[in-house]
């Protein structure tokens, strides 16, 4: 049967306050500066679909597979002004009576502070929203949005409500400057047929929000992939909220650490979050800014701790209520057949639990090099004095000592590194391929293309045996700087990755699914270098 449509795969973008319009200024939080090459992608994909010449299976609507973390809600720090304004959103009109937690990390997950958070992020990212909202006005163009681990509270139906409206607001605008262009060659051009206008209700029916993932029979199986990292999972990924508080969204270790950690660091260092793995900031904190590497030991890491503890206090208290029945456990609200819904809850069950077995021992490592980080210092501190005082042996001694610590706290920093390399998403999609295998031998439609996100570390890898229907592992990548050393052999630190199906060109079921890169120089894209997969 005929595609209604081809697809294009994003994910990962973590938008957050982007610039500031008033000073011009960028966000020392934001991560994504492709607002111009992101509208290029799209207007060039919309173009192909609009050639007299283009084939009949080109010449389809579009529909595009946002999959998850494009917004970064975690990174959204600034407050609303007080008086009116915070008052509206916090229900308090002075910061003196805000939480302490509000006032020194940013407001929280209520849908009102959310929809404030989103404000702030399409104020500073108008071009992005332009070029979905340009998108949307070619007929039958569609948009899905699957929520990630940085943007779970598009799980709020005020979220997603707003940014409709805001995709309706950004349509306007850029029709205003596109009849104005005097004749400038503009990022979304316009052509005849374009509405003048976007309906809200049309918008409704053609940005659909996904709970979970997104199932297309015979096509693909689209999935964000925190679920499968212990870090970075949700107790209920399709209804996050707190059990104790319906009006906030439940927060795993990973966010909170975001929050109460990483966000403080990016305040000092704004490419931290960049560098990958993260042990590698660390070496480079450690060895160029030593005593910032201190403050955050003693001061920040404290402060996630704490935030940690009191989280893990709160669900177990919620399971004692539970247990005693005093609360109901959320309702699920799966999109596809229940039994499929239970066998990917299944298989993120028995991911995590093997990741968690690994993290306990990256965690006793972590915490082990610190002390002898510490002990380093120390030693040295020592060998000073006794240099001072002229006793050349014990300054020796302590010397030597420094540098064993040294080398067992450097060992012990690369232990979490396996962990974060483990290829956790290769494991979930080799689970489903074959739980997708048992269903079609049941006479379920099989699918081409299982695709994930989140490790921001595009991939392809076809996963199952000889003779068998091609079935590929994709990973989209993402749209932020990543400085990770093996990939600069392949590509820049800039990776604008993205997966296009057409499946109905001929030759599409059995040739390497096109996972593309964009070039903005050359406003065109090329298919991406990926390295074969390490042995395990």
């Amino acid at each position: 049967m005929p595609s209604s449509h081809n697809y294009l795969f994003v994910s990962d973008f973590h938008l957050s306050e982007g610039r500031n319009p008033d000073s011009g200024h960028w966000s020392r939080n934001e991560d994504f500066f492709q607002d111009a090459a992101f509208a290029r992608m799209l207007a060039h994909h919309v173009g192909l679909s609009q050639r007299p010449s283009a084939a009949d299976a080109t010449r389809k609507p579009w529909q595009l597979i946002l999959n998850g973390d494009i917004f970064d809600f975690l990174q959204v720090t600034s407050l609303p002004p007080e008086g009116a304004e915070l008052e509206r959103v916090c229900g308090v009109a002075r910061y003196a009576d805000l939480s302490g937690n509000k006032r020194g990390y940013g407001l929280g997950t209520r849908p009102s502070e959310t929809v404030w958070k989103l404000n702030q992020i399409a104020a500073g990212h108008p071009i992005f929203f332009q070029a979905l909202a340009w998108f949307l006005a070619h007929e039958r163009h569609q948009i899905i949005w699957l929520k990630g681990n940085h943007d779970i509270e598009i799980h709020w139906p005020q979220v997603q409500q707003r940014v409709r409206q805001h995709l309706v607001s950004a349509y306007d605008d850029w029709f205003q400057q596109a009849i104005q262009s005097d004749g400038e060659a503009p990022l979304l051009p316009h052509h005849e047929g374009l509405l003048s206008q976007l309906n809200l209700e049309e918008v409704q029916t053609a940005v659909q929000f996904k709970p979970s993932f997104h199932y297309q029979p015979g096509l693909f199986y689209v999935d964000h992939g925190c679920q499968y990292e212990p870090a970075n999972a949700f107790q209920d990924f399709e209804n996050p909220i707190l059990p104790h508080d319906p009006e906030q969204i439940e927060l795993p270790s990973g966010s909170l650490f975001v929050r109460y950690f990483f966000n403080k660091v990016e305040e000092i260092h704004p490419f931290a979050d960049n560098m990958k793995p993260m042990t590698r900031y660390v070496t480079w904190l450690i060895t160029n800014a030593p005593s910032a590497f201190i403050v955050f030991l003693i001061d920040l890491l404290p402060r996630y701790l704490l935030a940690l503890w009191k989280t893990k206090k709160k669900q177990a208290q919620d399971v004692w209520r539970q247990m005693r029945g005093q609360t109901r456990p959320p309702v699920k609200q799966s999109q596809v057949a229940q039994e499929l819904w239970e066998d990917v809850l299944a298989i993120q069950t028995q991911i995590q639990a093997r990741l968690r077995r690994s993290s306990r021992l990256a965690g006793i490592a972590t915490a082990a090099s610190l002390l002898f980080f510490l002990g380093v210092i120390g030693f040295l501190l020592v060998a000073a004095r006794y240099f001072v005082l002229s006793n050349w042996g014990l300054t020796a001694v302590y010397l030597i000592t420094a540098l064993f610590s040294a080398t067992i706290a450097s060992y012990l920093m690369r232990v979490p590194d396996r962990v974060v390399d483990y290829p956790y998403l290769l494991w979930a999609e080799r689970a489903i391929a074959a739980m997708m295998q048992r269903r079609r031998d049941n006479g379920a439609l099989p699918v081409r293309c299982l695709i994930f996100g989140h490790n921001h570390v595009a991939g392809l890898e076809k996963v199952v045996q000889a003779g068998e229907t091609p079935l590929w592992y994709i990973n989209t990548g993402a749209w932020i700087p990543v400085f990770r050393q093996e990939d600069r052999l392949l590509r820049g630190d800039d990776q604008l990755t993205f997966l296009r199906l057409i499946p109905d060109k001929p030759g599409a079921s059995a040739n390497i699914p096109e996972l593309l890169e964009w070039l903005p120089d050359a406003d065109q894209p090329v298919p991406v270098k990926v390295f074969a997969q390490k042995q395990e």
